[in-house]
């Protein structure tokens, strides 16, 4: 009697995530749909029978980024036989230029989709997909928190209380690809929030287009906020893209009273000039936004400040420059990201009269980094010496790379520690010895 052949080995895939912690959150929906539908997760794209590309095209470099990394992509996938799926806000953008221009992209989708990846993949190739559907749910979990998993390897995690963008800010062109503002339900933010716990998160960190809209006029971000706040085994709580108005000062009372939110407000402004907030369709100004951040360092004590800026908006002047260096010598942001504007076609911003040249635009942004640096220096003088309430984010062969609970995890600096015995997700505290232009040296000492 002849051996019957073994079943063949599920479908593998691997997802590039580009963009903010927003897009890593529907990376992670994916994962779990693709897993759902039987395929597993492979250790790199070059390794995958299915290689997802979860794409950004918020401003000019995000879409370079995006393009290239497709283009990489291909090459990977020219070197084996694997499927390439380019999802996301590029794919909801530019969808009918992906079919006509990028033929070896196998299959692409938009925003709003990212729960069904594993449904829309196995539709449309369903002889990749064996037929059996079953699985089970603690094998799912155990995958989740495999090492090789983003988000889920690392002791933080992000959750997404929210999707798409009510605000109308003529420069931004989310609204066109998420849609309109949709509140997430508290019972699947509180089940997101214990599942990552469970997977191993110290720190969770509270994600959106627009944080503070959640409820609108209600108080039901202060209520999620607070439930979060009491789960079990959660150690720091995170607030991030919380928009600088009057909801954002109620939200700080919230600062004061849990002690496990994290001392940190990251409230991009985007300028501090009233003439070209009002040209943003932004609300605020100088005077208002240096009250809020007050607030906030009142409020809770060694908090951190992080935001952002575009430069180069049209009908800028000099003096809006300015004053955008005379706010951050003043206020003293710890954190300070800066954009040169790129027209986006779909916004209000598009065909606005003052356009200005990239070179100026160029010199503007090189003039406020300047400025800020200066501020940065002073800022480092401050902490040397000082100890740091912290958390382990990676130990290799050199050392441990160990983060302030003052700074969000992938986007600020960190302090390297010359200490292998310390694990992963270990808390403690750092003190500061030295600093380079970003990041710090420093010493563990509890």
């Amino acid at each position: 009697m002849p051996k019957s052949e073994s079943a063949p080995l599920p479908k593998s895939f691997y997802i590039t995530t580009l963009g903010c912690p927003k897009n890593t959150v529907d990376s992670m929906s994916m994962h779990q749909s693709l897993l759902k539908e039987g395929l597993l997760p492979a250790n790199g794209p070059e390794a995958s029978d299915f290689h997802l590309v979860n794409t950004c095209t918020f401003i000019q470099e995000a879409t370079k980024e995006t393009i290239q990394t497709i283009l990489d992509s291909i090459d990977v996938k020219k070197k084996r036989k694997q499927k390439l799926v380019v999802v996301g806000c590029f794919a909801e953008r530019a969808g009918k230029e992906i079919s006509e221009d990028l033929p070896e992209v196998d299959l692409h989708f938009g925003t709003g989709k990212y729960e069904q990846a594993g449904a829309i993949l196995r539709k449309a190739f369903p002889l990749d997909f064996q037929d059996a559907k079953e699985f089970n749910e603690d094998l799912i979990e155990r995958l989740q928190i495999s090492t090789q998993i983003e988000n889920y390897s690392k002791p933080y995690s992000y959750v997404k209380i929210s999707d798409g963008c009510n605000r109308g800010c003529s420069f931004c062109i989310i609204p066109n690809l998420r849609g309109r503002y949709r509140d997430a339900e508290a019972s699947d933010v509180i089940q997101e929030t214990k599942k990552a716990i469970r997977a191993g998160a110290k720190e969770i960190c509270l994600v959106s287009q627009d944080t503070v809209f959640y409820g609108k006029d209600t108080d039901r971000l202060l209520d999620l906020v607070r439930s979060v706040a009491s789960i079990q085994d959660l150690s720091l709580l995170r607030l991030l893209y919380l928009y600088p108005d009057k909801k954002t000062e109620r939200l700080l009372d919230l600062y004061a009273e849990l002690p496990n939110i994290a001392p940190y407000l990251e409230s991009p402004l985007q300028h501090v000039s009233s003439s070209v907030l009002k040209s943003m369709n932004r609300s605020g100004d100088y005077s208002y936004f240096k009250h809020l951040y007050e607030k906030a360092r009142a409020l809770k004590p060694g908090l951190e400040i992080r935001t952002s800026f575009i430069l180069g908006f049209p009908g800028e002047t000099t003096a809006d420059v300015e004053e955008i260096i005379r706010f951050i010598q003043d206020v003293k942001p710890e954190k300070v990201n800066l954009f040169p504007y790129s027209p986006q076609e779909g916004t209000k911003g598009f065909d606005l009269p003052g356009q200005i040249k990239d070179k100026e635009i160029s010199k503007r942004v090189n003039l406020v980094r300047e400025a800020y640096l200066e501020v940065l220096k002073d800022i480092h003088q401050q902490r040397i010496g000082k100890v740091y309430e912290a958390i382990v984010d990676d130990v290799t062969e050199e050392g441990a790379t160990v983060r302030r609970f003052q700074d969000a995890p992938e986007i600020d600096e960190v302090v390297f520690v010359e200490d292998q015995s310390l694990k992963v997700g270990q808390f403690g505290k750092v003190q500061i010895d030295s600093f380079f232009e970003f990041d710090m040296s420093g010493t563990w000492v509890s």
